[in-house]
């Protein structure tokens, strides 16, 4: 939000989905009038049907005097107090740290939102994380000793495509019996099997370099399905590949001797994904073994 500017919003005939939004410099002791101004220039509507103009920032005397004749029956209000004078340097400050904590607290409702409809209509999902050791709170087991663990989390995708997850505590995890733990893996890895497919892009000179995509988030969890080797394998035609993590919803898979090696190092090196404890990463896959070669700087 920009504060140097004054945000007016006419609301029109009591209606709160009715309103007129326009702005105008902050500073400028006219701005409700210049943003009234501009507002008329949007759509037809008479002075009587606003029945309450709402401002960042409070109006100067003269907008007072503007407000009380133009607008006499409606209600006023605003947000920051105008400041004394021409220095605005201590109120802009103010405003900003206002405005600050408040999108901080939208933050903070979104993420406990997303959080308890991952509790109430998740899909258990397995998560990877680099870690040196396993996590302290989260369930946290080895696929790469000192270097890649995973764990399991309900995981949702708001209508707003945010991605909500409800980590499996160590405490839970712990208390759990084997069979339940079995039930969980096997739950988990259908569900991360469910809408993957590959897209191949053969190339006679570097080989072949093929996507693993999802139809749903964490598609990097794929790795964890015993027959991932076996289906990248056919996917590339070779036994020994790298495969590029370049988040968790990214997968970059070719044969270990193909020149595809040095464009999907690059991708994990120069990933911008920064947002989850997955760390972009090149593995050395073949039917046995997992090995970490290489990692974007953190």
């Amino acid at each position: 939000m920009d504060l140097t500017l004054n945000v007016v919003v006419f609301q029109l005939n009591s209606n709160d989905k009715d309103l007129i939004t326009a702005a105008a410099p902050a500073q400028a002791h006219d701005s409700v009038r210049q943003a009234w101004q501009q507002a008329k220039g949007q759509r037809h509507f008479q002075p009587s049907d606003v029945t309450r103009v709402h401002s960042t920032w409070q109006p100067a005397d003269a907008d007072r005097d503007f407000l009380a004749a133009t607008f006499p029956e409606a209600e006023h209000s605003h947000l920051f107090e105008r400041p004394e004078g021409d220095d605005w340097t201590d109120a802009l400050e103010y405003a900003k740290r206002v405005m600050d904590e408040v999108e901080n607290i939208k933050l903070r409702q979104r993420s406990e939102e997303t959080f308890a409809q991952a509790e109430r209509v998740g899909e258990w999902l397995p998560i990877l994380h680099s870690a040196a050791e396993p996590l302290p709170f989260s369930a946290s087991l080895p696929l790469v000793e000192g270097k890649l663990y995973f764990g399991f989390a309900r995981v949702t995708t708001t209508p707003e495509g945010r991605i909500g997850m409800s980590h499996l505590t160590r405490s839970k995890f712990d208390a759990m019996s084997i069979e339940a733990i079995e039930e969980l893996a096997l739950e988990a890895l259908g569900n991360v099997k469910s809408g993957l497919n590959f897209k191949v892009a053969p190339d006679e000179q570097l080989g072949t370099l093929a996507t693993l995509e999802r139809d749903g988030p964490c598609v990097a969890s794929a790795i964890l399905l015993d027959d991932f080797h076996e289906k990248c394998a056919e996917q590339v035609g070779a036994d020994r590949l790298v495969v590029g993590l370049i988040s968790p919803d990214h997968i970059l898979i070719a044969g270990a001797d193909s020149g595809q090696v040095e464009h999907i190092r690059q991708a994990v090196l120069t990933s911008p994904d920064t947002g989850t404890e997955l760390v972009p990463s090149l593995l050395l896959i073949d039917a046995d073994t997992i090995e970490v070669i290489a990692e974007r700087p953190r």
